[in-house]
């Protein structure tokens, strides 16, 4: 099972890279969304799709492996990401399906009970301890929840620091000798969407308590609108982020002329071609062109 899902995620690694070549939005400063909602939606998804998808493959291939090999026990190799039926909610979608790799790293600084996840709201799920079984203030809950998304900021601020030594180690160049020029500053260009999400729970949290106010039962159409909310403020701040990173990467790795972004011809070409004949970069450069 989880051979095939190293395979699956695989191909979805290989289709993101495939899909950022080809995609001149990606090797130029064009707005993300400058070529329609639905590609804006795609061009989106696909740098975080691809980290998705790359983690993925590679985490499960180390676990067939090493535990293949009898190094390990199955049990040391968990999902590194939840699933996605239980993204219905921001908070849901952080603590559960997303941020499973970095889950005790973002609670190792603030008031994060020990093996507690900041975005879960139960105090325990011990039922053996009836008072551990309390909700706990909303307020104490929300501290925990910003103070991971603190965390995760700084983290993500890291990678800002590496791009920015790039850039420096890139020459100037200047049109004219009186022109003074400097290397751009995009250290902290991704902190803006971390500190987003704990505004996005917020509302969320306030349309529930509502919804318990009148009586309203929680049924299917709810996890409708949930995910529907979701991907509309997922999708909507990061393309902030992405969009500065597509920026960013291209400072610190200019795009030769006439060639795309990301690497020069995935495995997906090469198969697709040899067994159906088939140029996949030049369909999908097609399609993008009408």
């Amino acid at each position: 099972s989880r051979l095939r899902r190293t395979f699956a995620y695989y191909l979805l690694f290989e289709a993101a890279h495939l899909y950022i070549r080809c995609n001149p939005v990606f090797s130029s400063e064009e707005p993300l969304f400058s070529q329609g909602y639905f590609l804006g939606w795609l061009n989106t998804v696909a740098i975080p799709g691809s980290v998705y998808a790359g983690l993925n493959w590679t985490y499960s291939l180390s676990a067939v492996i090493l535990v293949g090999s009898s190094l390990h026990e199955p049990r040391s190799w968990p999902a590194p990401f939840g699933k996605w039926k239980d993204a219905y909610t921001i908070r849901r979608f952080w603590g559960r399906t997303w941020h499973q790799f970095l889950r005790s790293t973002l609670t190792l600084f603030g008031p994060h009970q020990q093996k507690r996840r900041p975005w879960d709201r139960d105090s325990s799920s011990d039922s053996s301890n009836p008072k551990l079984k309390e909700r706990e203030p909303w307020v104490k809950s929300y501290i925990r929840l910003c103070n991971a998304f603190l965390c995760s900021a700084f983290i993500h601020t890291c990678g800002d620091v590496v791009l920015q030594f790039k850039i420096w180690e890139n020459p100037l160049t200047s049109t004219s000798p009186l022109q003074r020029v400097s290397h751009p500053n995009i250290i902290g260009f991704s902190i803006r969407f971390f500190l987003l999400q704990p505004l996005g729970v917020l509302v969320e949290e306030a349309i529930m308590e509502a919804r318990k106010r009148l009586g309203l039962k929680k049924g299917m159409w709810v996890k409708a609108i949930g995910y529907l909310w979701v991907s509309l403020w997922i999708s909507y701040s990061a393309h902030f982020l992405i969009q500065d990173l597509k920026n960013a990467i291209l400072t610190a790795y200019p795009v030769p002329e006439g060639r795309g972004a990301g690497v020069s011809v995935t495995v997906l070409e090469r198969v697709a071609n040899k067994l159906f004949g088939i140029d996949l970069a030049a369909a999908i450069r097609s399609w993008l062109a009408e």
